[in-house]
C-alpha cells in the first residue's frame, strides 16, 4: 500500500479516511508540530473581551465600557479607524483590557507583529509585559504561540513566530524597534506631573519625536488615559488641528452627559456594579475638588487658573456688612424640566456700595413645580432681595405666570447680546475686586461655592453655564448704568426729567462717582481726559 504524503492526507479526504487511529494520530502531531507556535486558535476569537473572559477563569468582569473599548480595538485591526484615543476615568479597568487582553488577542491573529506598551512608568509597563507573557506561556497551546528561549524578560519578549512585546515608559527608549500596534496606557501618573510644564512638554516632545517615528507602515495606535490637565498629551493632540482629524476621539466621563456613546441616560453611573456601595459616586464627588471632579472623573479638565475668568480674580468674605444698599434673586432657567436639560440656577446677592456679595446658591434639574418651591424658599429666606431676576425666555414665563400673585418682584428680563458678551460686561467689577464669595470662619469654603468658582472658570467651554449666566445677569443688573456705559451721561442731557426711578438711580451715580471723578481728573492735569468706553 503507497504510503500518502502529507499534501494528500490534507488534501485528500479519502487518503485520511485509509488511515488507522494510530496513523491518524502521527498526521496530527505532524501537523501540530508544523504550525507550532504560529498563533491559530486564540486568533479565532472575535475581540480582546471574550478572549478575556476564556482564559481569565471568571476573574475579568465584562462591562458595557470595557466591551466598548474591545470593540474599537477590533475596528483598528480591521483598519476601520488608525488612532483611538479614548478618556475614562481611574479604576475602571482599562489596563488590563488595553495592557493584557490586547496585545494577547492580537499577536494570535498576527503572530509576527511587535507590540510596544507605554505608561507612565517603566516598571508598571513591565508588569503588564510579563503579565501578558506569563499568559502565552500559560496557555500556549490555546493561543498556539511560543515565547523565545533567549528572549523572555517582562519588558521586552519575543515569539517563535516574529514577533512580539516591549513594555517601556511614556519617556523610554525604542530606538531600533517598530511598532505594528503602539499602546499608549495613562502617559502622566499624577497631579504632580500634570501640573509641570516640563512634564508635559518631555511626554509631548516623546511622542512626537520617539512614538511616532517608530510606527511601522499601516500601524495602529491606542491612548487609553484619564485626563489630568488640559494641556495633557490628549488635550495636546485634540488641539492639534494638523493631526486631529487622523484621531477617534472618544470621552467617557464617570457620570453619563449628552450622547453618552454607551447610550447611558444623563447621569447614570459608569460602572454600578463594581461601585456598588455608592453607585452615584457621591463619596468620590465629596473627596474631591470640583476641579478634579471634572477632570478625572468627566473627562473635562478646566485651564489651570481658569479660562475667560480665572479662579484667582474672586474675592470672599466671612461677614456680611451691614446695611446693604440692594438685596436680588437672579435666575437662570432652563429651557426644559427633564434631566437631559441644561441646569436651572438660583442666586442671592446683595450689593454695599461698589461690592457685590453672593450669599446663597441652588442649581440643578428642576421642573417647574420644584423652581416655584425654590423660589418661595428664598423668597422667604431672604424678604429683603425683593427683585427676583428671572430670564425672558425657557421656564421663565411660566414661572412668572405660577408665582406672580404669590411672590412679588418677579422682573422678566430679556436676553441681550450673547452669552459671552454679558459675561464679559461683568468681568471688570471681578478683576476690579468688587465680588464677593462666602467663606466660613476658618476660611474654607463650601462645596457650592467650589462648584460655582469650576463652573466660571470652565466658562466657555463647560458642560454647562447656568450659574454664569445667572451671575452676569445678577451684576449687570445691580451695578448702576453709569458704571456700565456713558449712555446715562447722553440721556441726562437729552431728558433733564428722569423717567423711572431706575433711571434716577443710573444719574445719580453718574454725577457723584463718575463725573466727579472725572473732573477731579481734569483738573489735577490740567487738561480735558477722554475717559474710554470700558468695553
Amino acid at each position: 500500500m503507497k504510503v500518502p504524503t502529507l499534501q494528500e492526507l490534507i488534501t485528500d479526504r479519502k487518503a485520511r479516511d485509509s488511515l488507522t487511529d494510530s496513523q491518524l494520530q502521527k498526521f496530527i502531531d505532524q501537523l501540530r508540530h508544523m504550525t507550532r507556535g504560529r498563533g491559530r486558535p486564540g486568533g479565532f476569537i472575535d475581540n480582546p473581551a471574550d478572549l478575556a473572559l476564556k482564559l481569565s477563569a471568571g476573574q475579568w468582569k465584562d462591562t458595557p465600557h470595557l466591551r466598548y473599548l474591545s470593540d474599537m480595538i477590533v475596528k483598528l485591526e480591521k483598519r476601520e479607524i488608525k488612532k483611538l484615543m479614548i478618556s475614562l476615568p481611574p479604576r475602571h479597568g482599562k489596563s488590563v483590557i488595553l495592557d493584557v487582553w490586547t496585545p494577547l488577542w492580537w499577536l494570535t491573529r498576527h503572530p509576527r507583529d511587535h507590540v510596544v506598551l507605554a505608561s507612565y512608568g517603566e516598571v508598571f509597563a513591565r508588569q503588564w509585559g510579563g503579565k501578558v507573557r506569563d499568559l502565552v506561556i500559560e496557555h500556549s497551546d490555546f493561543v498556539n504561540l511560543v515565547v523565545k528561549k533567549d528572549m523572555m524578560a517582562a519588558d521586552e519578549w519575543g515569539l517563535t513566530s516574529g514577533g512580539g512585546m516591549i513594555s517601556t515608559g511614556a519617556h523610554g527608549s525604542i530606538t531600533g524597534r517598530g511598532a505594528d500596534l503602539l499602546l499608549i496606557d495613562d502617559p502622566i501618573k499624577n497631579d504632580e506631573e500634570a501640573n509641570s510644564q516640563t512634564q508635559r512638554d518631555n511626554i509631548w516632545n516623546w511622542w512626537q519625536a520617539t512614538s511616532q517615528t517608530r510606527l511601522e507602515p499601516n500601524a495602529v495606535v491606542v491612548l487609553v488615559a484619564t485626563r489630568w490637565h488640559e494641556d495633557d498629551l490628549l488635550g495636546r493632540i485634540e488641539k492639534d488641528e494638523a493631526t486631529q482629524q487622523d484621531w477617534t476621539i472618544v470621552k467617557i466621563p464617570a457620570l453619563a452627559e449628552e450622547d453618552d456613546v454607551l447610550g447611558r441616560a444623563e447621569g447614570d453611573p459608569l460602572w454600578p456594579e463594581r461601585f456598588y456601595d455608592d453607585p452615584l459616586y457621591e463619596s468620590k464627588q465629596r473627596g474631591l475638588s470640583p476641579y478634579w471632579w471634572s477632570a478625572l472623573y468627566q473627562q473635562r479638565p478646566t485651564p489651570e487658573g481658569g479660562g475667560l475668568i480665572m479662579r484667582d480674580w474672586w474675592d470672599f468674605y466671612r461677614k456680611l456688612p451691614n446695611d446693604c444698599d440692594q438685596w436680588i434673586q437672579s435666575w437662570d432657567m432652563a429651557l426644559k424640566d427633564t434631566k437631559t436639560s441644561d441646569h436651572t440656577a438660583g442666586q442671592v446677592w446683595a450689593r454695599k456700595g461698589s461690592s457685590l456679595y453672593l450669599i446663597d446658591s441652588v442649581v440643578g434639574h428642576f421642573n417647574l413645580h420644584e423652581v416655584a418651591n425654590h423660589m418661595r424658599m428664598f423668597a422667604a429666606m431672604y424678604p429683603r432681595a425683593r427683585a427676583k431676576l428671572i430670564e425672558d425666555t425657557a421656564m421663565g414665563p411660566a414661572i412668572k405666570q405660577t408665582l406672580q400673585h404669590e411672590v412679588p418682584g418677579i422682573i422678566p428680563i430679556p436676553a441681550k447680546g450673547s452669552k459671552m458678551s454679558r459675561v464679559q460686561s461683568a468681568i471688570p467689577f471681578l478683576r476690579g475686586g468688587n465680588v464677593f464669595l462666602p467663606e466660613q470662619p476658618d476660611g474654607s469654603k463650601k462645596k457650592w461655592v467650589w462648584e460655582f468658582i469650576e463652573e466660571c472658570a470652565a466658562f466657555d467651554k463647560g458642560r454647562y453655564d447656568d450659574q454664569v449666566d445667572a451671575f452676569s445677569q445678577a451684576t449687570f443688573f445691580m451695578m448702576p448704568g453709569g458704571w456700565r456705559h456713558e449712555r446715562a451721561e447722553r440721556e441726562d442731557a437729552e431728558n433733564p426729567e428722569p423717567s423711572s426711578p431706575r433711571e434716577l438711580q443710573n444719574r445719580w451715580f453718574q454725577k457723584k462717582f463718575v463725573g466727579e471723578g472725572k473732573k477731579r481728573t481734569e483738573q489735577a492735569f490740567g487738561e480735558k481726559i477722554h475717559r474710554p468706553q470700558m468695553w
